[in-house]
């Protein structure tokens, strides 16, 4: 009796192993298949975040283009803008010269008219 109580403990051992080998082959198999979805899942995202660092990469190099092209046409203006009033002050300085040449020309023709008035009147009164 001790020689069946021993195979049917040997039996039922064999068959506790075997499901638990079952069990462990079919858990390893639902961890493989979880991890395997998990893992392409995560490569997707992985992917779309690096489309999307590349896209934004590019977008801000677009952006920082169109900024420095702002920036240098700025330049450009007011770099027109200083020779624009440099010019505007020389004029200003030419025709104030010119002015004020004519106003001393001005000056003197009128002097000059005095001057000849008063001989005039000085001579009329010598007579």
């Amino acid at each position: 009796m001790t020689a069946v109580a021993a195979q049917m403990q040997n039996s039922w051992e064999k068959k506790r192993k075997e499901k638990e080998t079952k069990y462990l082959l079919s858990a390893k198999a639902e961890l493989d298949k979880c991890i395997s979805g998990r893992l392409e899942e995560f490569s997707r995202a992985i992917a779309d975040l690096n489309t999307a660092y590349e896209r934004f990469v590019f977008e801000y190099a677009q952006t920082d283009d169109n900024i420095r092209k702002l920036w240098l046409q700025l330049q450009h203006e007011q770099n027109k803008l200083l020779m624009l009033s440099e010019k505007k002050h020389k004029t200003m300085l030419d025709n104030d010269r010119e002015r004020e040449k004519g106003q001393i020309r001005g000056m003197a023709v009128a002097k000059k008219a005095v001057e000849d008035f008063g001989s005039l009147i000085y001579s009329l009164e010598e007579l």
